[in-house]
């Protein structure tokens, strides 16, 4: 899942022992491996009039039937809505046969995550919009190894889209991953940046590419669907927001989630509310929609991969 994000740090980086490193791979292997195997289930069941959100609980039952967790909430972003769509409550959209559908899911297992998206259209004229960004992924893949700088890989994004016509999408990059955390302390970007870090070994990342028939920027909407946990306390007014703090503390821990999941416990009514009050109080984030200009087209290909010594390994592919 993206996030508008350009800015980095980094901290202190703590020694593991080898055998406790493996078994944090394993288990972000098992997380990818649970979403390499529903990426092949998402492409057949996201056909043209389908609900967006049978898309959505198709996918997340999927793979909470496979025994991992759902690392956050399956987004569905159609033509120029570039990330963050996850079905709201009672969505009546559907699936157009002239749409370019990006579907990114995330699962993981013990907190250790794995992060995937793809593309798809039923018109053949956007299969070039589609084939630059994954053609811009890639093309970074071949350059991940310890100490290249995220940058250089950044640049090569920017000029691979360019190269197919199109604009890759400059605040949106990928990222990090830690346990329990989807966007940590550094990005790969989509553009060339002034400055950077290196790749480390032992790391792990969603990289994911973006282009665009658009301006290459997104801008938030007004509403969104998902939310995440931040680490504050507060007052809080209404008893329906600490029932609904509690379950989510309990159940998501720092993962985001998505409102039609606290629906299935909380009611309509009382859900809103509660939103609204943990929102404004700063105890949960919302993960605004964003798109680029209305009327143009976002392509998206995303996989996790795992820092080796002399490469990287795939876990989502």
């Amino acid at each position: 899942m993206s996030e508008k994000k350009l800015e980095e740090t980094v901290p202190k980086k703590q020694e593991k022992e080898p055998e406790e490193e493996e078994d944090k791979f394993e288990k972000y292997r098992k997380a990818g491996k649970a979403a390499k195997e529903v990426r092949e289930i998402a492409r057949k069941i996201a056909q043209p009039e389908t609900p967006i959100i049978d898309i959505c609980e198709r996918i997340e039952s999927e793979l909470l039937n496979k025994g991992v967790g759902l690392s956050f909430p399956c987004n569905v972003s159609i033509n120029n809505v570039a990330a963050h769509y996850s079905s709201p409550l009672d969505d009546k959209a559907l699936i157009d046969k002239e749409d370019v559908v990006k579907i990114d899911f995330g699962t993981h297992f013990d907190g250790y995550i794995a992060d995937t998206a793809f593309t798809i259209s039923f018109n053949s004229e956007h299969d070039k919009l589609i084939e630059a960004s994954k053609k811009a992924f890639e093309t970074a893949i071949e350059m991940i190894k310890p100490g290249v700088e995220t940058r250089v890989i950044g640049k090569k994004i920017e000029e691979t889209i360019k190269g197919y016509g199109f604009r890759p999408i400059k605040d949106l990059s990928g990222h990090l991953l830690d346990q329990y955390v989807l966007h940590s302390s550094k990005i790969i970007p989509n553009i060339s940046i002034p400055h950077g870090t290196k790749i480390e070994e032992g790391e792990v990342y969603a990289l994911e590419t973006f282009a665009t028939t658009g301006s290459g920027t997104v801008t938030e909407a007004p509403y969104a669907y998902i939310y995440s946990l931040m680490p504050l306390r507060a007052p809080l007014r209404f008893k329906g927001s600490r029932q609904v703090l509690g379950l989510v503390q309990k159940e998501f821990k720092t993962l985001p989630f998505a409102e039609r999941w606290l629906a299935k416990k909380v009611s309509k009514a009382g859900l809103k509310l509660a939103i609204r009050e943990l929102t404004e109080k700063g105890l949960f984030r919302a993960y605004n929609v964003l798109s680029d200009r209305k009327g143009s087209l976002v392509s998206q290909e995303e996989h996790t991969l795992i820092v080796l010594e002399d490469g990287c390994e795939l876990t989502t592919q």
